[in-house]
């Protein structure tokens, strides 16, 4: 479980095919409390922690997530989200995040107003001021039209969060609000 609370800017410096997935390996400074085998979100994704590394860590990649992110998008050199998992005690800033992507969208507009392209079976979980986390990031959206939604970027999001990089045409990570699903999946039953 996490946050979307964005503890640090890693970058990816290397991806190795290891069977049908893939292994990074990824430089963190900040986030030193992490384990082999402590869940870490990467881009918004839950990935375990399969080797502590002197500048960061590794975490392996299966095809499901290979199918279903961005992570298998990426090339060295990439800036990643980072966020731990949350503990006990820890401040509840943002919205709940699990980790569990739900689909990839498409930029179509980047600045301090994102415009976000997103398949349409998650029409019934995005709303205006509702919570979306966009690569790992808790954003609450400011509109919402048939397949698309824009949230607005503070300052701070913008330069300790890799949004602040991406450009029109970026598939970036979407998770919904969790608490959206459960509703919808109670009112469908």
């Amino acid at each position: 479980m996490f946050t979307g609370i964005i503890r640090e800017v890693g970058h990816l410096k290397g991806v190795k095919k290891v069977g049908g997935g893939l292994k990074l390996v990824i430089e963190s400074k900040k986030i030193h409390a992490l384990s082999e085998g402590d869940s870490v979100s990467v881009n918004g994704t839950c990935l375990t922690v399969s080797k502590k590394t002197k500048n960061g860590f590794e975490a392996d990649v299966v095809e499901e997530t290979l199918l279903r992110t961005n992570l298998g998008k990426m090339t060295a050199g990439v800036q990643l989200n980072l966020e731990p998992s949350l503990k006990i005690g820890d401040s509840l800033d943002g919205h709940f995040v699990t980790g569990h992507v739900d689909a990839v969208g498409k930029t179509v507009k980047t600045g301090i107003v994102i415009t976000v392209e997103f398949p349409k079976n998650l029409a019934p979980f995005i709303a205006k001021k509702g919570s979306v986390a966009v690569n790992g990031v808790s954003l609450t959206v400011m509109g919402v039209n048939k397949n698309t939604f824009s949230v607005a970027l503070v300052p701070f999001t913008r330069a300790n969060t890799n949004l602040g990089e991406v450009e029109a045409g970026s598939i970036v990570n979407l998770e919904v609000d969790l608490i959206a699903r459960y509703l919808y999946n109670f009112k469908k039953r």
